[in-house]
C-alpha cells in the first residue's frame, strides 16, 4: 500500500532531517512509527502527504509510492483525493464550526451522496458525535475532538490513514478508547500508519513497527519482536532499571554492546 524508500528531507535548504528512511505499510495492516521528539516522525508524514512545502521542506532523495504511484511530487489535495488521509497532531478541529460542519469539511473530495453516507457511518461509529452534531467543536473534550478528527479524515473514504500522536494529551481511559478504535478500523480493512510517543499503546495495536532516531530507522520488526527486545523495552517503553526512558543513553548503550561483541 505504502512504500517509502531511502527518503531524505531538508528544511530551509540546509537542515537535513531525514537521512535515508525506508519503511512500508502492507495493505490492511497497522504499522507504528516510534521514536523520541525530533526523530523525524512528523517530517516523514509530511513527506508522504505533500505538506513539506508549507514548512519550507523538500525531498532531496528517495521515493514515496502509494498504491504503486509516486506521490512525492504531488500536491496534498491530489494525494488525499487518491485515497490517503492524515489526522494531524493536536487534532486541528475547526473549533468555531459545528461537529457536522467539521465532518463535511473532510468530505470535499467525494460526491454529495458519498458525503451523506459518510455522515451516517460516522454517527453510527461515533455515537457521541451524533449526539452533538450541532454543537461547536471547540466545546468538545479533548477525547471527543480526537474522535472528531479521526471521523473527519474517514469522510474522504481513505484506503490508508496516517495518525500523528492520536493519544497526545488524553487521559489513560481515553487512550484505551483510541486504541480500540484503531483496532476496529484495522478490522474493517483500513491500512494505518501510526506515529506515537506512547510506544506501549502503539505496539498493542500494530502488526509491525519501525523506530526512528535522528532521522534514521534504527529498529524494525513485528510488534511482538520489538516489545520483547531489551533495547526497545528500556529506551522506548521506559521499562529499564530506573523505570524511565532516557534517549541520551542509546548511543552509549549501542557502542558498549558492539564493543562487548
Amino acid at each position: 500500500m505504502l512504500k517509502v524508500s531511502n527518503l531524505e528531507v531538508v528544511y530551509h535548504q540546509v537542515v537535513l532531517v531525514l537521512k535515508g528512511v525506508t519503511l512500508h505499510v502492507p495493505r490492511g495492516e497497522t504499522v507504528a512509527l516510534l521514536g523520541p521528539n525530533g526523530a523525524g516522525k512528523t517530517t516523514t508524514l509530511r513527506a508522504i502527504t505533500g505538506l513539506l512545502d508549507i514548512h519550507d521542506g523538500r525531498i532531496t532523495k528517495g521515493h514515496v509510492r502509494f498504491d504503486g504511484r509516486e506521490v512525492a511530487e504531488q500536491k496534498a489535495d491530489s494525494i488525499v483525493g487518491g485515497g490517503l488521509a492524515q489526522v494531524m497532531e493536536g487534532r486541528r478541529v475547526l473549533v468555531e464550526l459545528s461537529v457536522e460542519e467539521n465532518l463535511l469539511a473532510g468530505a470535499w473530495a467525494v460526491s454529495r451522496r458519498e458525503a451523506a453516507e459518510g455522515l451516517e457511518r460516522a454517527y453510527e461509529r461515533f455515537g457521541i458525535l451524533a449526539d452533538r452534531r450541532r454543537q461547536q467543536a471547540g466545546y468538545l473534550s479533548g477525547g471527543e475532538q480526537q474522535m472528531l478528527a479521526i471521523a473527519r479524515a474517514l469522510m474522504s473514504r481513505p484506503r490508508l490513514l496516517l495518525l500523528d500522536e492520536p493519544s497526545l494529551g488524553l487521559a489513560p481511559r481515553i487512550v484505551g478508547e483510541v486504541a480500540d478504535l484503531i483496532r476496529s478500523l484495522a478490522d474493517d480493512g483500513l491500512s494505518i500508519l501510526l506515529v506515537e510517543q506512547n510506544a506501549a499503546m502503539a505496539l498493542s495495536v500494530a502488526s509491525r513497527a519501525s523506530i526512528l532516531e535522528n532521522g534514521r530507522v534504527v529498529h524494525e520488526g513485528t510488534a511482538e519482536e520489538l516489545a520483547d527486545d531489551e533495547d526497545v523495552r528500556e529506551f522506548y517503553l521506559g521499562l529499564g532499571g530506573d523505570g524511565q526512558t532516557d534517549y541520551r543513553r542509546i548511543k552509549h548503550y549501542r557502542r558498549r554492546r558492539r564493543w562487548l561483541s
